[in-house]
């Protein structure tokens, strides 16, 4: 008789930046899709691998992503607070505003006066991202969130530093793969870089 192999079972997160926003249609510090970031969702809609699922933020930019998404693949989705975006103290009203909030959250990984830290959005997202992967056990899940949260969390998993630069040079839409295997993050795929 031969010995019996058990493969660990793959479960696969496809990490996915919202599509672009438009901040002079701000509302309460939630930016909507541009005209623009909407169509090319919908054109990405159709590109993207397989999944069985999509978890995404609640917040506008994500949300709105996600239903379009969902809308022509006909994928249910999860709503996960988790998958928020870096926390403010105050509402962002305009891309300056979100600039000059990105620029002083990279000048400390661990403390921040304006909200939530870059240590403590990549500890919220990680434990998210381990409810999605076993909740999901097995599957395919399309993950939608936000630039920073997201490159956070890359960084974490890569065991690397996220750097300000990054955010600037991550594409709308852009993907990255994870798999989640036996409660660890693997990278399988990085996400691109704008040029």
């Amino acid at each position: 008789m031969e010995p019996l192999f058990l493969e660990p079972v793959r479960t696969r997160l496809l990490l996915l930046r919202h599509g672009a926003v438009d901040w002079a249609q701000v509302v309460e510090g939630e930016p909507p899709l541009s005209a623009e970031g909407l169509r090319d969702v919908e054109i990405a809609s159709a590109t993207l691998p397989h999944f069985d699922a999509i978890a995404a933020s609640p917040q506008r930019p994500a949300r709105e992503t996600a239903e379009t998404i969902g809308l022509v693949r006909g994928a249910p989705i999860a709503w996960r607070e988790g998958l928020d975006e870096i926390r403010t103290a105050a509402p962002l009203t305009s891309a300056q505003d979100w600039v000059d909030w990105m620029d002083r959250l990279f000048e400390s990984y661990r403390t921040s006066m304006d909200g939530e830290s870059l240590a403590d959005g990549t500890e919220r997202i990680t434990a998210e991202l381990r409810t999605v992967g076993d909740h999901h056990y097995g599957r395919t899940t399309l993950v939608v969130s936000h630039p920073i949260v997201l490159l956070a969390f890359r960084a974490h998993v890569a065991q690397t530093a996220v750097l300000r630069d990054q955010v600037d040079g991550l594409p709308e839409l852009g993907v990255a793969v994870v798999d989640y295997l036996e409660g660890r993050f693997y990278l399988v795929e990085d996400f691109p870089v704008r040029r």
